[in-house]
C-alpha cells in the first residue's frame, strides 16, 4: 500500500498533492490530509463507527462529496473522523459509488481545531493515473 500526501504553497487556501496506488488509497490519503489540516494531534476519546454511501457522476465529484461529508461531521455535528476503516469505490456506467466505514469521536476540549475548512473545492482538482499511481491536487477553502 502506498498512499501519501504533501502540502504545497497556495495563495489563500490549503493545497495538497495526494497519491495512492488505488482510488481507495487516494481517497483515504485525502482524508488524512484534510484531518491534519484541521486538527492538531489529539488524545482519542470514546470511539464510534459511522457508515455511509455516496453517489456521484465523476470520481472528482465523489472525492469532493466524501471529504465534504467528513468536514460536515466535524464542523456541524462536532464529530471528528480519525480513520477510514473500510472504503469501496465502484463505477457502473456513468455513476461512481462509494461505501465507507469510518471511525471517529465526538469533539471534546481535548481536540484543538487548527483551521476551519469552509469547503472542499473543485479548483485544480483532476484525478489522473500517473505511471502506476493515482494523483490529484486538492484545495481546501479556508
Amino acid at each position: 500500500m502506498s498512499a501519501n500526501y504533501k502540502f504545497i504553497d497556495h495563495t489563500a487556501d490549503i493545497a495538497c498533492e495526494v497519491l495512492g496506488d488505488t482510488l481507495e488509497e487516494l481517497f483515504t490519503a485525502s482524508v488524512e490530509a484534510w484531518r491534519s489540516s484541521v486538527v492538531e494531534e489529539t488524545k482519542y476519546g470514546e470511539r464510534e463507527i459511522k457508515k455511509f454511501g455516496l453517489t456521484a457522476s465523476s470520481k472528482e465529484e465523489l472525492l469532493v462529496d466524501f471529504i465534504s461529508e467528513i468536514n460536515y461531521y466535524l464542523f456541524t455535528r462536532n464529530w471528528l473522523c480519525n480513520l477510514v476503516l473500510e472504503l469501496e469505490i465502484k463505477q457502473k456506467n456513468n455513476t461512481w459509488n462509494l461505501s465507507t466505514k469510518i471511525e471517529g469521536m465526538p469533539v471534546s476540549q481535548d481536540v484543538e481545531i487548527k483551521q476551519e475548512i469552509k469547503a472542499i473545492t473543485f479548483h485544480l482538482l483532476n484525478i489522473e493515473k500517473r505511471e502506476n499511481q493515482y494523483y490529484t491536487l486538492i484545495v481546501f477553502d479556508i
